[in-house]
């Protein structure tokens, strides 16, 4: 029994560490906010961590039903982080402001993006349109890490006209 014991003590002292590996949350707010009609984005609650899907003018359109747009170099999605709150205004300027600094930015690799367009509306007359976006086989890999999701939902966007 003595053996036993050491030998459970031995074990306990020399297993393994897998050291410091973060894995992101990715528990971002409900809310889609969006730049313009083609920036797309989602942050967490600390407003630190940030889900951005930019888009072209073709991909939001009035065509009811479902399309789906491949991740490329016009189409991105990206997973950033930063050392404090970006605040509202932070993908709306121009010239990106010098604080709060990016601490990581990770370009999602490859991914399709399948987005539900369907019309607002008020009695008969469409006032705009909601699109429910989800991505699937959403894979960032960035040398260090490598995150993937099945199917990612990424939100409903409510645009009016």
């Amino acid at each position: 029994m003595k053996k036993l014991f050491t030998l459970f003590i031995a074990f306990t002292l020399i297993s393994c560490n897998d050291g410091n590996f973060d894995i992101p949350d990715f528990e971002f707010s409900e809310t889609v906010n969006n730049c313009g009609e083609y920036t797309l984005y989602r942050t967490n609650d600390e407003e630190t961590e940030v889900i951005i899907l930019t888009l072209t003018p073709s991909n939001l359109g009035t065509t009811e039903g479902e399309k789906n747009i491949d991740i490329s170099s016009s189409v991105s999605v990206v997973y950033r982080i930063f050392d404090s709150a970006i605040g509202t205004a932070y993908f709306c300027q121009d010239i990106p402001p010098s604080t709060p600094n990016v601490l990581k930015d990770i370009i999602a690799e490859s991914g399709s993006i399948k987005i539900n367009t369907t019309p607002i509306l008020a009695g008969t007359e469409i006032t705009g349109y909601t699109y429910s976006i989800v991505i699937e086989e959403l894979l960032f890999n960035d040398d260090k890490e490598r995150i993937y999701f099945e199917s990612f939902d990424f939100g409903e966007l409510e645009i009016n006209l």
